[in-house]
């Protein structure tokens, strides 16, 4: 099957990110609760609102805008490939900066997060790697495909 063959199907940005935002925030409350119950502090279980509370905020805004990227970048280019995921990270990594106040954070997250996404979505998206199945020449038929822009 030829890249021809292959008819992209639009995704709702908004949908997306919203939905990816909550399971962020999901994983932000976890992540707040662990927080809360290491550290040494008189808030008690109200600590995970109070004192790492931001902890949420973070991941949920980083999860929402990492998908709405994803799926807006993925639209306008009519395709899904490791380029979509770059943009999309590097959205995140903005984020993530932007809590912390500071451009330089902001920039550096944008392009760690841009190569560390679009590597590993060029990895296959798995940590077993999209290699792992395939002969060397689809390999290297693979690899084209997804370094050619349109």
């Amino acid at each position: 099957m030829s890249s021809e063959d292959i008819v992209y199907h639009a995704k709702a940005p908004i949908k997306e990110g919203l939905q990816a935002g909550t399971i962020g925030a999901g994983v932000g409350l976890l992540v707040s609760a662990v927080q809360n119950t290491i550290g040494t502090h008189s808030h008690g279980a109200t600590g995970v609102v109070a004192r790492t509370g931001s902890t949420i905020g973070v991941f949920a805004a980083m999860a929402g805008v990492f998908a709405a990227t994803d799926a807006a970048v993925a639209n306008v280019r009519e395709t899904k490939d490791a380029w979509n995921s770059v943009a999309a990270g590097c959205g995140a990594g903005l984020v993530a900066g932007g809590f912390q106040r500071n451009a330089q954070t902001m920039v550096f997250g944008c392009i760690g997060m841009g190569a560390m996404m679009g590597a590993f979505d060029l990895s296959g998206s798995s940590l077993k790697g999209k290699y792992a199945d395939m002969t060397t020449d689809q390999q290297e038929q693979w690899r084209k495909s997804q370094l050619d822009t349109k």
